[in-house]
Formats: structure tokens, sequence, C-alpha cells
């Protein structure tokens, strides 16, 4: 018999099952053979007693294949396959927890170890940084250690370890001739231990120092760069006779030089033009606002590491024209 109901048929459906692990991705695979089937037959996975719906079945085969990226304690369970049609059902159980989850990541852990690519050397706005890709890393089941001249490193003010699940790396901080020399990463997965090495001297070390001295002095002109950084509408409208305020906030180190635009000609603060700037906020005032007041406004902010500009379009309406500015 090969129906638990009914029992209709002769054969059986269920013809074994396996288990395997990518090497192409951090995928887990659970592939389920079923024979003596009909057009109509359908096939389910189930996982804790709920319909799954991520598995795939080819009926010309009799293949039924569940895939599940990027494994983790979370898929940890009992899952179950089952076929049925008008005959009756069968079904298969993989039992996902216990020492089969831990064989599963094991294994796993042995294919992430042989998939690390030789060690890079990459400067930083940081330091420098040494770093190894692979398909899949798990750090309940997989150990790193470094080494700089056989000796053992650990994460410290200068240096710092980490992993991500592609990535294992080691970033040393403000780097000095002390931190020349060979480097080591030792990964280990159960049984297998792999070692990758790459030697930080000689021209390797001097362009990894010269492209982070580039990018630290790239970043200190960011962050010190004058910049317009809140406060300007893109638009602003208001009624002839009235007072204009404008204010924005600007910042950078040495404090940036301040000066207004309209119409891309330097503004004259005379009569009813007025700026005042208090810390980071600058702020421009017309009093009296009339139709001559319209135009392209804008604050241009600079000092040794850079400028920037701010921009506002400024439109003054007379009044009785209030119904046609609400309209636009």
């Amino acid at each position: 018999g090969i129906y638990k109901k009914n029992r209709v048929g002769k054969g059986s459906r269920s013809r074994g099952n396996s288990v395997s692990t990518s090497p192409e991705s951090r995928n887990h695979q659970r592939r389920h053979m079923v024979t003596n089937t009909k057009k109509e037959t359908r096939f389910q996975w189930f996982f804790q007693k709920k319909e799954f719906p991520h598995g795939q079945y080819d009926p010309q085969t009799g293949a039924g294949l569940l895939c599940m990226e990027e494994l983790s304690k979370e898929d940890k369970g009992v899952y179950r396959a089952e076929v049925s049609d008008e005959r009756g059902e069968d079904d298969t159980i993989l039992d996902l927890t216990g020492e089969a989850l831990d064989a599963i990541f094991t294994e796993l852990g042995r294919i992430g170890a042989l998939s690390a690519t030789p060690l890079k050397i990459q400067g930083t706005e940081e330091g420098i940084r040494l770093f190894s890709r692979v398909k899949y890393y798990n750090v309940s089941y997989m150990k790193t250690t470094w080494f700089h001249k056989e000796k053992r490193l650990e994460s410290g003010d200068r240096v710092r370890a980490g992993t991500t699940l592609d990535e294992i790396w080691l970033h040393i901080l403000d780097p000095k001739d002390s931190d020349k020399g060979k480097y080591t990463l030792e990964i280990a997965a159960g049984k297998e231990v792999r070692q990758l090495s790459a030697d930080l001297s000689g021209q390797a070390f001097e362009d990894a120092l010269a492209e982070h001295q580039r990018l630290k002095a790239l970043a200190i002109i960011e962050k010190n760069r004058a910049k317009v950084v809140r406060g300007l509408p893109d638009v602003a409208t208001i009624m002839e006779d009235k007072t204009l305020c404008l204010t924005c906030v600007i910042s950078g180190d040495p404090i940036p030089e301040v000066s207004w635009l309209k119409n891309d000609q330097p503004v004259t603060f005379l009569d009813r033009y007025h700026m005042e700037v208090k810390g980071s906020e600058v702020t421009i005032t017309i009093e009296r606002v009339n139709s001559e007041d319209s135009g392209r406004y804008g604050v241009f902010v600079k000092n040794k590491y850079g400028s920037e500009k701010g921009q506002v379009t400024i439109s003054v309406f007379k009044h009785g024209e209030e119904d046609k500015v609400l309209k636009m």
C-alpha cells in the first residue's frame, strides 16, 4: 500500500529524499522524490503544520525542492512534504532540529571556509583594511583568528576585527610602521581549518597608506566645507508692502563667509535690505516688498574647504491678487 488514507493503488509515491547545501550560495536545499503520480496529483510542503509557500515541484521528474535562503535558527522545526489526489495521500518528514540542524550548519561552515577568497588590502578613511569574502559565515559554527607576525591579534583601540554574512575583515586604525608585516587569517569550521595570508609591507603598505591619507583628507574637506544645511524653501510668495524674512542654517569650519545674490548679482544691504547672522543661522529681511523684489535669490557660503549655494524664488503679488496666487 502507498497511501496513508484510502490505500488506493499499488507501489510507492515516496522514493526517498535528500538534504544538501549549495556551495554557490547560502542556500539549504531539501529534495524529495515522488513516483506513481498523476496529472491531478498535488504536492505541497508544510512547516510546523502550516503550508510553506517556498517549495517547488517538477511533475516531469517527480522532484520536490525546498530552498531556504540564508538558513538560520529561525528555520529550525519539522518539515513535511505531502502528495495527494483522489486516490489518497502520502507524506515524508524532515526533522530539522537538534543534530540534523547542527550537521547542516557545520557543512555550511565548511563550505564557507573553503569559499574564502585570498586576503585583499584596502586603504580606508579610518586606516587600512584586510578582508576575505566568503559564500557564507555563521558565528556559531565558524571561528576566525587573526595573526600579525605569528602573534595572535585581539580587537583593541587601533585594531578591530569583525564579520558579516559574506565577509571577514580586520581594520587597522591610524596605521603606523609597526603595523607592517605578514597577516594571517585562520578560519575554523568543524574539522576544516583554512589559513590565508597577506604581506602588508613594502609597496603594498605604501599604496594602502597613500589611499588612507587621500580618503582621510577628502573626509576632512567634506566635514568642514561650507554648506547650506537647512531652511530655504524652493518658492516663496508674499503680498506687496509686507516684510519678507528668509532664514537658513549654514555649517563649516572655519566659519563660512556669507553673501546673498539676486538673479546671480550681489545684493546690497541698504535701505530695505538687511542681513543678520546669529551663530549658524543667517537671515535676510526685505521690508515693504514690491514687484521689483521678485526674482531668484541665493545664499552663497564659502570657506577654505569649499562653497555651496542655496536658492529660493520669491514672487511678490499685489493687493487683490490673492485668488490668483491660491490657484497657482
